[in-house]
């Protein structure tokens, strides 16, 4: 339900004007529990066994920004071990949504970071973005080009980039 955007639908509809009282109320119970589970699909375990298992999709703990800040030291463990996955799935994937998510993931660990760009060139990530700058999936290639701007401007300068 997360995934499929209940939450937009449920914060649309309280912002109507209700008069059963009652509606309201399971409206705003239905909120909360969303925004917990919410919570608890952000989590670094989740994300991690996501990544492990080399099927990335656009879930919400890619695009949520609190996730990145509270999570990005998290990739330090076992020698940057997701990291590492991560930029593997660029070379081992024929999905073109892997690749897309695979591709904002590495920008955003770089955006957060603070030596993600440094890192990130260490491991050879640009050289595998680089070749998916002609991919024939347009999502592909955008996340491809975010991921390649903020490797070269770094987190300082490329603040203003948006997916």
């Amino acid at each position: 339900m997360v995934d499929l955007g209940l939450l937009q639908v449920v914060e649309s509809l309280k912002a109507q004007a209700w008069s059963d009282e009652d509606l309201l109320e399971a409206l705003n119970h239905l909120e909360v529990g969303l925004r917990v589970n919410i919570k608890k699909l952000s989590s670094f375990d989740k994300y991690k066994q996501e990544v492990l298992l080399g099927h990335l999709d656009w879930s919400p703990v890619h695009k949520d920004a609190v996730f990145w800040r509270e999570n990005i030291t998290s990739f330090e463990e076992n020698d940057f071990q997701i990291l590492r996955v991560l930029i593997t799935i660029l070379d081992s994937s024929t999905e073109p949504r892997t690749l897309a998510v695979a591709c904002f993931d590495l920008s955003q660990f770089i955006q957060c970071h603070p030596a993600g760009r440094v890192i990130a060139t260490d491991l050879k990530a640009k050289e595998r973005v680089m070749k998916l700058l002609n991919h024939e999936n347009p999502e592909v290639t955008k996340n491809a080009l975010l991921c390649i701007q903020r490797l070269f401007l770094g987190a300082k300068y490329a603040s203003f980039l948006q997916a």
